[in-house]
């Protein structure tokens, strides 16, 4: 089977995209391509690369264009079985594909139209332009395309369920692994906080930085931070808080790269404003901090707390609230075993639950069922 993935938006070795489905896809024997912008290699882990076309010096309309026709060129060329989408904008040729004879499968990572809505909180006017027009998208994408699969159970629901799978965006067990045999000893850490991931206004970084603030200096806490800031002026923003003093700011770091810095940290944040887009999610990052034995410190949303309390793996905050967050803090720095319990009970239920090895199973049986119709 020749199954080709697209993405125009995601880097080369995204971990969903790539250190999940397709290496889970090719270690079976399947033929796997992925279409990117700027990979760095032709192949690797058994999966071939092929490059978007590089366009510069245009307006965002023609490079939107450009983009999508090189992406749709390269895609047809390959005469895949199956064609995997990642990106709403692919959606016009996702259905361009379907005509070649292939199934086409739409990805959908995120809730896109109220994520919209939350990226342009303050202008609201382009906010519900892109709602609107990724709404349309998805609707005739329900009527046309052969099959979705989508990240949570809330998603799911919006899309036809004799044509939806939920595979989840859990971590590889191998990593847990790999993680667990460079860890230091969880009471000889540095007092080192750790957040990876997008960096931006929704995802609390103004809270989180003036709550590093308040701690307590003979703490000697530090906060990791890894990602890139968006907009890139909201960096220079939060640079002049008094909490910046206490950052460490690593900017975007590859997979590898990143797994010494969860080794090296006594505690993850996964805080983010309740925009409805979050309320249901379910972040990659908070698994990975549980992979790698962590406590969580995360926004108190309903989904997220009958989560952690159940297997009772950190602390749950108010995400508008610096001092909550701050408390949180304090608390799981000063309270050593608690914590280091909390973070072996997170890694447990990622090793018998919350893993992608279980997850790449239903992505299988997916592709089964697509090829049988």
């Amino acid at each position: 089977m020749r199954v080709v993935h697209l993405s125009t938006i995601h880097r080369p070795l995204d971990v969903r995209i790539f250190y999940k489905e397709c290496r889970s896809l090719a270690a079976t024997g399947c033929e796997v391509h992925l279409v990117v912008s700027h990979p760095t290699t032709n192949k690797q882990d058994g999966v071939f690369f092929h490059a978007i076309d590089r366009v510069t010096n245009v307006s965002r309309l023609e490079r939107t264009w450009r983009r999508l026709k090189s992406t749709y060129t390269i895609a047809a060329s390959l005469q895949a079985d199956i064609y995997h989408f990642h990106d709403p904008e692919l959606i016009p040729i996702g259905i361009m594909l379907q005509r070649l004879g292939a199934k086409v499968v739409y990805d959908v990572h995120e809730d896109t139209p109220w994520e919209a809505i939350s990226i342009h909180k303050n202008n609201p006017l382009i906010g519900w332009t892109k709602f609107g027009m990724w709404s349309v998208l998805e609707e005739i994408a329900k009527a046309s395309l052969d099959g979705f699969i989508c990240v949570t159970p809330k998603i799911a629901q919006k899309f036809p369920s004799t044509k939806t799978t939920l595979v989840r965006n859990f971590p590889l067990i191998s990593e847990l692994k790999t993680t667990t045999d460079i860890s230091l000893d969880y009471n000889t850490r540095p007092n080192n906080i750790i957040y990876a991931g997008g960096i931006t206004e929704i995802r609390a970084i103004r809270e989180i930085v003036l709550a590093m603030d308040l701690l307590p200096q003979e703490l000697g806490a530090k906060l990791l931070l890894l990602g890139e800031f968006s907009p890139l002026t909201l960096q220079t923003e939060i640079e002049q808080f008094p909490g910046w003093e206490k950052v460490e700011f690593l900017g975007w770091q590859s997979r590898e790269q990143m797994l010494p810095y969860l080794a090296k940290s006594k505690l993850g944040l996964v805080i983010f404003h309740p925009e409805r887009d979050h309320i249901e999610a379910l972040p990659n990052k908070l698994f990975e901090y549980m992979a790698a034995g962590l406590p969580i410190i995360a926004s108190n949303f309903p989904l997220w707390r009958q989560l952690i309390e159940e297997i009772g793996c950190g602390l749950l905050v108010n995400p508008l609230e610096p001092k909550e967050i701050f408390s949180a803090i304090q608390y799981i720095l000063e309270h050593a075993e608690e914590a280091a319990a909390m973070g072996k009970r997170g890694q447990e239920a990622v090793r018998m639950q919350y893993n992608w090895e279980i997850e790449s199973q239903k992505l299988l049986t997916f592709y089964q069922t697509l090829q049988q119709i």
